[in-house]
């Protein structure tokens, strides 16, 4: 029998959203959650608990602010908490053998803190399997930090060491970014 995950709790979800700070301002004012951490002005992270996010707005690119409801797909990914890395190895191996693909990873994301793995469902969702998510109490409190969202340890503090898979576009465009700041 192959082997199969047991996620602990639907972890977070990622918004894209045609007004970030319209969004931002009906989530905290309106729902009550607190905000953790920003990468850039196009993405902002926040949390109900102590997990670091439970969920994150994503700036629509510019063009797509007046697309027609329905028309641009709204949620980039959701997410299950698993306990260890060492379990989102074994998933990873588990979509490998299984022909699943995979989108980016493994890796560890600059905000939250947490290790991922995101791969494709039958209809092209974007599904991640994360664990060791920061956790935000009244004895670890958190301060909210703004992300580079060009730099590289934003997106994957290992540096894409760990992925399994080609990285998408617009990550190779951070790539080329540092490279062509390191080489200049």
């Amino acid at each position: 029998m192959m082997y199969r995950p047991k996620p602990r709790k639907l972890g977070h979800l990622v918004l894209k959203v045609r007004d970030i700070q319209q969004s931002l301002a009906f989530y905290t004012e309106v729902v009550g959650l607190e905000v953790s951490d920003w990468i850039g002005s196009h993405m902002v992270f926040l949390r109900c608990g102590e997990d670091h996010h439970d969920l994150a707005l994503l700036q629509l690119p510019p063009g797509h602010v007046a697309a027609p409801e329905g028309q641009y797909p709204m949620v980039e990914h959701f997410s299950y908490h698993v306990e260890t890395l060492d379990e989102i190895r074994e998933i990873t191996e588990m979509l490998v053998a299984r022909g699943i693909p995979i989108d980016r990873g493994i890796g560890r994301h600059g905000p939250g803190g947490n290790t991922f793995i995101v791969f494709k469902d039958p209809d092209g969702n974007n599904v991640e399997f994360y664990s060791d998510m920061i956790q935000v109490t009244d004895e670890t409190p958190h301060t909210p930090a703004v992300w580079d969202g060009g730099e590289m340890e934003t997106f994957d503090r290992w540096n894409l060491q760990e992925f399994v898979v080609e990285p998408p576009a617009r990550i190779k465009a951070i790539l080329d970014m540092d490279t062509k700041e390191g080489g200049a």
